[in-house]
Order: structure tokens, then C-alpha cells, then sequence
């Protein structure tokens, strides 16, 4: 039988390329709870994108381009669709969520390009086209109206995304239960925890059902 190759953090790094794919991600089954617990432990900070919610579920990690805009000025993110490259997530700092800043045609554009998601702190509309489309957002609200394609936006820079900051090329990780953002700086360290904290919960699932309490395998007796 030959010897499965075991995940490092080095060798999991590799897979967070701007070329990232879904088949990859199923490989390493991680999630937002995990990855925010690994998070908190090595920055003291969750990095969870407080009010961001998923318009359907599906997971994704990529690396971010970051766009900041007003919400009568959906033109921007058109532009920085045009910025992004293959495989990267697009985070959208939106100062008032009045009016959508995404919809059916820019996720349809988006996806022809390749985007992983888009994550908004502002509104989304068109979103049974969107959900037909498959392709992920995460907003912090719905509207059915849209503003004008001023393309007034800055693209590229730190935003603030549900209270927390982005930069351009930090890792973006979403599911059904919200956006986690991982900064590059700290990324090799909060996947090596995040190993640890997967290892640790695949050993209390075990015990669980081999009839042990919960209290008991917590310590908390």
C-alpha cells in the first residue's frame, strides 16, 4: 500500500495560489469555524466579517482584490472584476447599502472570468438570478434597486469589510456560516493551528461515540 502524503502547512500553502481549486479545497475540509478558532488563537482576532451572510451555501477560499465604492456607484465593481485575476475573491467595502452594487450581470461576468465569490459589505439584488448562476456572494443586505456606473472607486487598497480590515492578497475564506479573512502575513502559522484544531476535533468525535461525555473529555467535572 502506498503511503498517503501528509498535509504540512507548506504543502497546504501551495494550494492557496491565485490558480486555487475547488478540488483542492475538498481535500483539506476546512471551514470558518475552524479556520476563525486558529485565527483567534495566533492574533487574538477571529477575523469574522461581522453581518456578511451568504446568499446560498458553498464554501470558497481565495485570495482577495479589494475595491471601495459608494452604494450609488456600482461601477466600480465592474472594475475591479477587470482587476481580479482567476481564482481571486473580490471584497467590496460599500459606504451605505441603500442601493446594490452587484447583481445578475456582474456575477455573471465575474464568473466567465473565473472569480471564486464576491463578498460586500453593501446590497446585492437579482439574487434568484445569482442563485441560478451558482456563483457565491456574501452581502450584508438585499435591495432590488441599483445606482450608476460612476466608477468613482478606489481598487486595490485596505477596506472595511464587517468591521475588519482586507488587504489586497489576504486569504478569504467563506461558507454557510459566514466570511473569515486570514492575513497573508499570518497565514502559515493559522493553517498549521488550524491542522491542530481539525486533529483535535476528529479525536472528541471519536471519543463521543465510543460513549465518553462531553464534560468528561473537556475536563469539565
Amino acid at each position: 500500500m502506498k503511503n498517503k502524503k501528509k498535509l504540512s502547512p507548506e504543502s497546504i500553502l501551495e494550494l492557496f495560489s491565485p490558480k486555487f481549486s475547488d478540488s483542492k479545497l475538498a481535500r483539506l475540509n476546512l471551514n470558518t469555524s475552524q479556520v476563525s478558532d486558529a485565527l483567534n488563537k495566533v492574533t487574538g482576532n477571529p477575523g469574522v466579517l461581522s453581518g456578511i451572510k451568504p446568499l446560498f451555501d458553498k464554501t470558497i477560499v481565495g485570495r482577495a482584490v479589494t475595491a471601495s465604492t459608494m452604494a450609488d456607484d456600482w461601477g466600480t465593481s465592474i472594475k475591479a472584476i477587470e482587476a481580479a485575476k482567476e481564482g481571486e475573491v473580490l471584497v467590496i467595502q460599500v459606504e451605505g447599502d441603500d442601493k446594490a452594487v452587484w447583481g445578475e450581470l456582474a456575477s455573471k461576468t465575474a464568473q466567465e472570468r473565473g472569480i471564486i465569490s464576491t463578498v460586500i459589505d453593501g446590497a446585492v439584488r437579482d439574487v434568484g438570478a445569482v442563485k441560478k448562476l451558482k456563483y457565491p456572494v456574501f452581502s450584508k443586505t438585499i435591495v432590488p434597486n441599483a445606482g450608476s456606473s460612476k466608477a468613482e472607486g478606489k481598487l486595490n487598497i485596505p477596506v472595511t469589510c464587517g468591521d475588519v480590515t482586507v488587504n489586497p492578497h489576504d486569504l478569504i475564506i467563506g461558507d454557510e456560516c459566514g466570511v473569515v479573512v486570514v492575513p497573508d502575513e499570518h497565514l502559515k502559522d493559522v493553517i498549521d493551528e488550524t491542522l491542530h484544531i481539525k486533529r483535535n476535533e476528529a479525536q472528541i468525535i471519536s471519543k463521543i461515540e465510543k460513549g465518553y461525555s462531553f464534560s468528561d473529555i473537556l475536563g469539565l467535572n
